[in-house]
């Protein structure tokens, strides 16, 4: 295994960690925004649009976090049995932080 490989899992990481964040961020704002579209006109044909799309949101989460247990565990293999030589690169480091900071 490369430090080249060791950077990409590390960035994969990274990113299902943000794309999982994105979704839950979206997941609040959506259902906020339903609130508010209820209290203002419950028989609103928008708000069942709306739901849709949180329902779209909400289907999506599980598939990220499949992902993201996946890329976490996949780069903590890496980094169990990487070569020593590799231990003492700036992208063995950074994918150390990366599974501390990504701990599923």
């Amino acid at each position: 295994m490369s430090t080249r490989d060791l950077s990409i899992k590390t960035n994969v990481l990274k990113r299902l960690s943000k794309e999982q964040g994105f979704y839950n961020e979206e997941k609040i704002r959506q259902q906020k925004r339903i609130d508010d579209m209820i209290a203002k006109d419950p028989d609103n044909y928008d708000i069942k649009k709306q739901r849709e799309v949180l329902e779209e949101t909400l289907d999506m989460l599980p598939d990220v976090e499949r992902r993201l247990k996946a890329a976490h565990q996949d780069l903590s293999n890496v980094v169990t049995k990487a070569h020593p030589d590799i231990k003492s690169s700036k992208e063995y480091e950074e994918a150390v932080q990366a599974l501390e900071a990504y701990d599923p």
